[in-house]
């Protein structure tokens, strides 16, 4: 029973370690990401469309 404790203890450490290691190197890499591909500035207002009006339907 004590050795079932023992290496559930250590799985949880382990993992919880790893967990935080890959979350610090996911966040690093959409930093990145993000520097990469920042939003574009606004060229200004959307175009407007212009339908004509003597067209049928």
């Amino acid at each position: 029973m004590l050795f079932t404790i023992l290496w559930a203890v250590l799985a949880l450490i382990v993992g919880s370690v790893f967990v935080i290691i890959w979350w610090r190197i996911a966040d690093q890499w959409a930093d990145e990401e993000h520097k990469r591909f920042k939003d574009r500035p606004d060229d200004g207002p959307a175009p407007t469309v212009v339908k004509r009006a003597d067209i049928e339907r």
